[in-house]
């Protein structure tokens, strides 16, 4: 793709980022009560749903799927997603639910199960492709990195051309402070550094997060700070 124009869509929760170019593509779909934002969105924009050739999805969690199935009934477009999200995504396996690497986490697995689901849902949706690590979208020109450590099958979509990356909630940043993924809702903290490590090494200009401001330029480099913060922090 030579020309590219990202509008990000952003709630006071969730960012997702609608790609315009020769083939334009979804990345992520916010919330299910953004939805009516996102098509606004897209409206603005210019562009009808159908114009939508592909969704791409960071990671299962709900701020991230939540406007998922009615958005591929509406544009027929090709969901993509890392594998070992895929069938929760699709509703085949049940999310993890909150983890148990931070307090606020082991407080709300005591929870209701029912209470979560309520909170969390989101509409299942078929995946039409499922990604693992070191395939390639041509037709987008990015390459999928799979991100453990959110989630088990979170990946990124890097674009070395632009040296630019969509990197779901591995790093957030909010308030431009970066920082890590809801650690609540997180199981690997030796993952997450392990994955920002991988950032790092990109040599990334722009990174777009899941949650707060567009991280750039110089992203590879702050999310590499970052990683070295938090092994320290958790001695890792």
């Amino acid at each position: 793709m030579e020309d590219m124009e990202i509008v990000t869509v952003g709630t006071p929760t969730a960012n997702c980022y609608l790609v315009k170019g020769d083939a334009p593509y979804l990345v992520d779909t916010n919330t299910p009560r953004a939805g009516k934002r996102l098509m606004e969105a897209i409206s603005r924009s210019r562009m009808r749903p159908e114009e939508l050739r592909y969704i791409l999805v960071t990671h299962y969690h709900y701020d991230h799927t939540g406007n998922l199935a009615e958005l591929k009934r509406l544009s027929g477009a090709r969901v993509a997603a890392g594998e070992r999200d895929a069938e929760v995504i699709a509703g085949r396996r049940p999310p993890a639910g909150p983890g148990n690497i931070s307090p606020a986490g082991r407080l709300l697995r005591r929870l209701p199960a029912s209470l979560l689901e309520k909170y969390q849902h989101f509409e299942s949706c078929e995946v039409d492709l499922p990604l693992h690590e070191g395939m390639v979208l041509d037709e987008l020109g990015l390459e999928i990195l799979e991100l453990p450590g959110h989630t088990e099958g979170g990946v990124a979509y890097f674009h070395r051309e632009k040296r630019l990356a969509f990197i779901g909630d591995m790093v957030s940043n909010i308030l431009n402070r970066p920082g890590p993924p809801f650690l609540s809702f997180s199981y690997d903290r030796r993952a997450i550094v392990e994955s920002m490590r991988r950032l790092a090494q990109l040599d990334l200009e722009y990174a777009y997060p899941g949650h707060g401001k567009v991280i750039g330029p110089g992203a590879s480099e702050k999310i590499g700070h970052l990683a070295e913060r938090l092994s320290y922090r958790w001695k890792l």
